[in-house]
């Protein structure tokens, strides 16, 4: 934190670095509360937030905006209706946990970029022949999310768009080129949008973790594993049958350089090798899923970089210098994330303490809505929420609290956990206003309503469909509820 003073001191009153300051002491609040438990603290990182996302404003996109105004309205309710300061406290508390969640993530994706392992990785992903390309960048897509999330994404796209301006590919007939562009993005980007069925590291997973009181990572995460291999097939099946015309034209195939493999491989280790010192950590210590995250992925941020500026050399100070650097300078530009976020964990608590309950409860009972159709139902209004402009984080984490208090039988917290899952990752490559195809678009150079709907449209509402039969075959048959 002090380093960050120095620099705004040092900087003047730029607004750069003075939100660089502010999001900095919000991380270091967060830690600080894993420790212990302070209100002072907690409303001090609060301030230092909300100042934060003040002077983002300008950032904002639609989808940032919405939730921002959402949180506004709740808290003026709140204050117009004596909601308690214990409530404010704990939405606070909330909103601060995941606006530093998301910043934390951001010191591995620092990590990861310099990396020559995913270089070499998405060098391999990108030059595969046809016949496997799709599997090949759907899984690296996975596997980038998994590790740097969204800039994992980007970067893999950037991969494939630089690829596109090969020699080789410029020879090939216009239309080539296109669906080539075509199924390139989309292969990524559905890759991408599995990790929303069980990463320990994604949003979703993390979102759920927080909102649904007493749920495992057990309880939902492992399904969601085994469904990523099934939606895997039906978008390989989807590509198959769209580059069935360019099969018979005799196009030379693309070809990996040799040892190109050895970075996918590696990126596979970091993934379990995280995911192990997570658990572990969880195992050991007096602390939550997410707070054990939280603390282990700085820390093994600051170990990739040394090892990555050591292999350069073997000099691992000026690793990690680069990747503090990449991240100090990535803190100011981090606003409509954080806005999304904070939104997701500022909303549910103050929403549950103004929503009559009980009311609710008799409207849905004189309806006649049982489990299963209140199931399948959250599963449509994160999908339906997410194309007028609410992020599935905030709509999970609103509708997710909302269906634990109403208490209907059969409607428990893995039910909903996997509502929430497969109404998530069906809309993460569908909705034009989300953050997966607004970066898609600003690299593949293609607006994101066609990008979504139209190059994607039938693969998501296909694996949306299989969602709600699965979810409706596991209430039905009693193996969840």
């Amino acid at each position: 934190m002090l380093t960050a003073l120095r620099a705004v001191m040092a900087g003047g009153s730029s607004l750069p670095g003075l939100r660089r300051a502010l999001l900095a002491f919000v991380m270091l609040v967060s830690i600080l509360l894993i420790a212990v438990d302070s209100p002072i603290l907690t409303m001090a990182g609060a301030l230092a937030l909300t100042v934060y996302l003040v002077l983002s404003w300008r950032q904002f996109s639609f989808g940032s905006w919405v939730p921002v105004v959402l949180s506004v309205v709740a808290l003026i309710l709140a204050l117009r209706r004596d909601i308690p300061s214990e409530v404010i406290l704990r939405a606070a508390d909330r909103m601060v946990f995941l606006a530093a969640l998301i910043s934390m993530l951001g010191t591995l994706r620092s990590a990861a970029v310099f990396a020559p392992e995913v270089a070499r990785a998405g060098i391999f992903l990108t030059n595969q022949p046809a016949s496997r390309r799709y599997l090949a960048l759907a899984s690296g897509g996975h596997l980038f999310g998994v590790l740097i999330n969204f800039g994992g994404l980007a970067l893999l796209l950037d991969l494939a768009a630089r690829s596109m301006s090969s020699q080789a590919t410029r020879d090939l007939p216009p239309d080539v080129q296109e669906a080539r562009r075509r199924r390139m993005t989309i292969a990524t980007i559905r890759g991408f949008g599995l990790i929303s069925l069980w990463s320990p590291f994604g949003f979703a997973t993390n979102a759920i973790l927080i909102t649904l009181p007493g749920i495992s990572y057990w309880q939902f995460g492992p399904l969601g594993f085994a469904m990523s291999f099934l939606f895997l097939g039906v978008g390989w099946a989807f590509d198959r049958w769209q580059g069935r015309r360019f099969r018979q034209q005799g196009l030379r195939p693309a070809q990996p350089p040799e040892g190109a493999w050895i970075g996918a491989a590696m990126l596979v280790g970091h993934v379990l090798l995280l995911g192990a010192l997570v658990a572990v950590l969880q195992a050991i210590a007096p602390i939550s899923f997410q707070q054990s995250l939280i603390l282990v992925v700085p820390a093994y941020s600051l170990l990739w970089a040394a090892l990555t500026g050591w292999q350069e050399a073997r000099r691992p100070a000026q690793g990690i210098r680069r990747a503090a650097d990449a991240t100090w300078h990535r803190l100011a530009e981090m606003g409509p994330e954080v806005s999304v976020f904070a939104a997701a964990g500022f909303l549910p608590v103050m929403l549950l303490a103004m929503i009559p309950v009980g009311a609710l409860q008799d409207a849905i009972a004189a309806l006649g809505l049982g489990a299963l159709p209140m199931a399948l139902g959250l599963v449509v209004a994160i999908v339906f929420l997410a194309f007028v402009g609410i992020n599935p984080i905030v709509s999970s984490s609103i509708l997710g609290a909302i269906a634990v208090q109403l208490a209907i039988p059969g409607l428990g917290v893995t039910v909903i956990a996997l509502a929430i899952t497969g109404g998530w990752s069906a809309v993460i490559g569908l909705s034009p206003f989300l953050t997966t195809l607004i970066i898609a678009a600003s690299v593949v150079g293609r607006p994101t309503w066609v990008i979504g709907p139209v190059w994607n449209g039938a693969y998501s509402l296909t694996i949306l469909c299989i969602w709600l039969l699965l979810l409706s075959g596991l209430m039905l048959t009693g193996m969840i509820g």
